[in-house]
C-alpha cells in the first residue's frame, strides 16, 4: 500500500502521447488512483498540464476556468480533418502571399471576446459522445458555438508558408480553429504543426516537471493553499459550522466566491448569495 499524496504537480507533456497517457503513467509513478487535470492537451501538443493528486482533485472546479497561453506554429498551403499535422490531408492549395503587417493586424483582429465553433476532432460531448469519436466515423454534427476571449496575441516568427504566435486566451479556446480562422482572413488555409501551453494563470513551463524526473521522483507538489492563493481566504478557527456546511456571514467581504482556510489547508468553497448576502458552502475540500 503505497503512501496517500495530497497536492498539484506541474507537468512538462512531451508531444506524442494523449494527456490520459501522461495522467496513467503519473499514476503509476507516484502510485496513486485518485489524479484529474484541467484540461487536455491534443497529443500534437507539449508544454504544461496541472495534476491534482488525492484530495486535491476536489479543487478542480477552481482551476479550470483560468487563462491559458500557447506558442502555435501553423503551416499554410493546406488542410486536414483533423486541422493539423496529424490529420488526414484533404487539400493543398498555393500559398497567397502575406505581409507581416497584414499578419499582425489579422491577429489583433481576434483580441476580446467571439465565438469559436468546437472542431469535431475534440473531447468536447455533445449529448454525452465525444466528438472525436463521430468524427472517426466520418460523423459530422452541428456544434453550437462557444464564447472565448483572446486577451493577448502576438507574432513571434513568419515566413513564406509559416506563421508562429503567442496568444493568451480562455478556457475552451481551440487554437486549432484559430489557425484556421487566421488562414482564412489571409484567403489562405493552414494545419496547426506545433503547439505548446507555457502557461497556466501564474504557472509557467519552466516550474514543470518531465515524466522522467517524475518518475525517479524528483518533483515537488504544491499544496492547494498555494494554487488557489487568487481566491479570497478566509481564516476560521472553529470549524463545526463549516463541516455542517451552515451558511456564513463575512463582514467586509464582497467576494463571489471565498476559500475558507484553517492553518494555511483549504477547508470549503463558499459563495456569496446575492439575496441575502450570506455565503453557501458550495464544496467542501477537506
Amino acid at each position: 500500500m503505497g503512501i496517500f499524496m495530497n497536492g498539484v504537480i506541474l507537468v512538462n507533456k512531451p508531444a506524442g502521447i494523449t494527456s490520459h497517457d501522461v495522467v496513467m503513467k503519473v499514476r503509476r509513478a507516484l502510485n496513486q488512483k485518485r489524479i484529474g487535470h484541467t484540461g487536455t492537451l491534443d497529443p500534437l501538443a507539449d508544454g504544461l498540464m496541472i495534476l491534482t493528486v488525492g484530495k486535491s482533485t476536489k479543487i478542480l472546479p477552481y482551476l479550470a476556468e483560468h487563462f491559458k497561453e500557447y506558442v502555435c506554429e501553423m503551416r499554410l498551403g493546406q488542410r486536414t480533418d483533423t486541422l493539423d499535422t496529424t490529420g488526414t490531408l484533404l487539400e493543398k492549395r498555393e500559398i497567397n502571399p502575406v505581409t507581416e503587417e497584414m499578419i499582425i493586424d489579422v491577429l489583433n483582429s481576434f483580441l476580446g471576446k467571439s465565438l469559436q465553433i468546437p472542431p469535431m476532432y475534440s473531447a468536447k460531448k455533445v449529448d454525452g459522445k465525444p466528438l472525436y469519436k463521430l468524427a472517426r466515423k466520418n460523423i459530422e454534427i452541428e456544434r453550437k458555438s462557444c464564447e472565448i476571449e483572446i486577451r493577448e496575441i502576438e507574432l513571434l516568427e513568419f515566413s513564406a508558408n509559416r506563421i508562429t504566435f503567442r496568444v493568451i486566451c480562455s478556457t475552451g479556446t481551440y487554437v486549432r480553429v484559430l489557425t484556421q480562422d487566421i488562414a482564412e482572413r489571409t484567403d489562405n488555409i493552414a494545419v496547426m504543426s506545433r503547439l505548446t501551453r507555457t502557461k497556466i494563470d501564474r504557472f509557467t513551463l519552466e516550474e514543470a516537471f518531465t515524466l522522467k524526473q517524475i518518475d525517479r521522483g524528483d518533483f515537488d507538489l504544491l499544496s492547494s493553499y498555494e494554487v488557489l492563493s487568487d481566491y479570497r481566504y478566509i481564516e476560521v478557527e472553529d470549524l463545526t459550522r463549516i463541516y455542517q456546511g451552515k451558511r456564513m456571514q463575512f463582514d467586509f467581504c464582497d467576494a463571489e466566491i471565498v476559500m475558507i482556510t484553517n492553518n494555511k489547508e483549504i477547508i470549503a468553497a463558499y459563495q456569496r448569495n446575492h439575496d441575502d448576502g450570506l455565503y453557501y458552502c458550495k464544496r467542501g475540500l477537506w
